[in-house]
């Protein structure tokens, strides 16, 4: 016998698959392209910068202590939609009277990453086959070979930019990228390894261009042994890497004079899941705490 659903069951049925189907649609869409997190809170805003056509959309968390003599120190975060959450929960629960402002660089979507355009602003020109390993994907027919435009953009665009919105200490910065945002601080630290204090890379694409990254690698320490032996002052790098192989890049940066190589594995994460600890561990590099 079927026994008629009261008005309150009804709704309670449907809101179950409503649910569900939520869920659903959320395991159907393509990583990456599930809704971003947003951070509503007096401190948190975000401006658009760039064309008007393309524009980088930053979001910029400020601390709620005011700015030292010098100025705020930052975090700046690549692929920002997604970082920048993480990184605001991160400050808030374990450093809330910290100096630190948090910038987020990511772009004036409502999804966690834009592919198409994080996969132009964080490379090279190149394209080489990925390697055959589970879970790393190519470009596809995605345009490449942003990175040096984006570089600049962030050095001579947003960086004045935020010196106009809140005191801030440009000698006192951590930049943080994970997976093509790892690679991206890679090359940063290679080509402008004074225009940030510290760097911090989540799983690095060092696949990128056939290995690329360790061609520059090998430059980068064969340019400071050539240069007088050493990197001075001193610049943090930390690596984190998620699953059981340590990133061959490794063994390329270790003893570097001046180069603080912090290595942080992770065996237990996947690639994705690595961004939250690596982002824990980029705010203790930027406030000097153990980053274990």
């Amino acid at each position: 016998m079927q026994i008629p659903l009261s008005r309150r069951g009804f709704l309670a049925v449907s809101l179950v698959a409503m649910a569900a189907g939520a869920a659903r649609a959320q395991e159907g869409r393509p990583r990456g392209l599930e809704p971003a997190e947003r951070i509503e809170h007096p401190r948190a805003s975000h401006f658009d910068l760039g064309p008007a056509e393309a524009p980088w959309r930053i979001f910029l968390g400020l601390p709620q202590v005011p700015a030292p003599r010098g100025g705020y120190s930052a975090i700046l975060a690549l692929d920002g939609n997604a970082t920048f959450p993480i990184l605001w929960h991160l400050r808030e629960e374990l450093a809330p009277e910290a100096p630190v402002a948090l910038v987020g660089i990511g772009y004036p979507v409502e999804t966690r990453f834009d592919p198409a355009r994080r996969w132009f602003d964080l490379t090279s020109p190149g394209k080489q086959p990925v390697p055959a390993q589970e879970g790393l994907r190519g470009p596809g027919d995605r345009p490449t070979g942003g990175q040096d435009a984006f570089l600049r953009m962030i050095a001579a665009q947003l960086l004045p930019e935020l010196g106009r919105r809140l005191p801030l200490d440009t000698g006192d910065l951590t930049l943080f990228g994970h997976s093509l945002g790892g690679l991206f601080v890679l090359n940063t630290l290679f080509t402008r390894p004074r225009l940030f204090a510290r760097y911090a890379a989540a799983d690095p694409s060092t696949w990128w261009n056939a290995g690329e990254p360790l061609r520059e690698a090998r430059a980068f320490r064969g340019g400071i042994l050539a240069a007088g032996g050493r990197l001075d002052p001193a610049v943090p790098l930390l690596i984190a890497n998620s699953g059981t192989e340590p990133p061959p890049i490794l063994s390329l940066l270790s003893g570097i004079p001046g180069l603080e190589l912090v290595h942080r594995p992770h065996p237990q994460e996947n690639h994705g899941a690595v961004i939250r600890p690596a982002a824990r561990q980029a705010l203790a590099l930027h406030l000097g705490r153990p980053t274990g």
